[in-house]
C-alpha cells in the first residue's frame, strides 16, 4: 500500500525577470504526484503571470490546453509585489513540470517559487 508524502522543493530562488521578459523555473520529475499542489510565490516588483508547463521527457516543453484548445495550468495572473503568498492551483499531471513566469511590461522583478505537493511512495 502506498504512503502519502509531502514534497517541498524550491524551483526558483530570487530569479531575475526583466521588464516584459519570460523566465522559467527549474523542472521537476512529477510522475509520483497524487494531484494536489500549492506554490509559495514571492515577487519584488512588476506584475507577473505564472503558468505550469508540461513535458514527457524533461526537454520539450508544452503549454497545456483542454479539449477545446483553451489554456490550463494557470497559477497566477497579474500577481504583484508579495513577500510570500500560498497559491493553490489545478495541477496538470505530467511526467515533468516547470513554471513559466511572464513579467507584464510593468517593472523588472525577482521571483522565488516553491512547489509543495502530495505524492505517493
Amino acid at each position: 500500500m502506498a504512503k502519502s508524502m509531502l514534497g517541498n522543493i524550491k524551483l526558483m530562488d530570487v530569479q531575475a525577470a526583466a521588464k516584459a521578459a519570460t523566465v522559467y523555473s527549474s523542472s521537476i520529475r512529477f510522475d509520483a504526484c497524487a494531484g494536489d499542489a500549492t506554490i509559495f510565490l514571492v515577487s519584488t516588483a512588476g506584475s507577473i503571470t505564472v503558468t505550469q508547463q508540461c513535458s514527457l521527457d524533461g526537454s520539450n516543453w508544452y503549454d497545456p490546453v483542454n479539449a477545446s484548445g483553451s489554456a490550463v495550468g494557470s497559477v497566477a495572473s497579474a500577481f504583484t509585489v508579495s513577500a510570500g503568498t500560498y497559491i493553490t492551483y489545478t495541477v496538470v499531471l505530467a511526467p515533468y513540470i516547470r513554471f513559466k513566469v511572464v513579467e507584464g511590461d510593468v517593472a523588472a522583478t525577482d521571483v522565488s517559487l516553491k512547489l509543495i505537493y502530495r505524492f505517493e511512495r
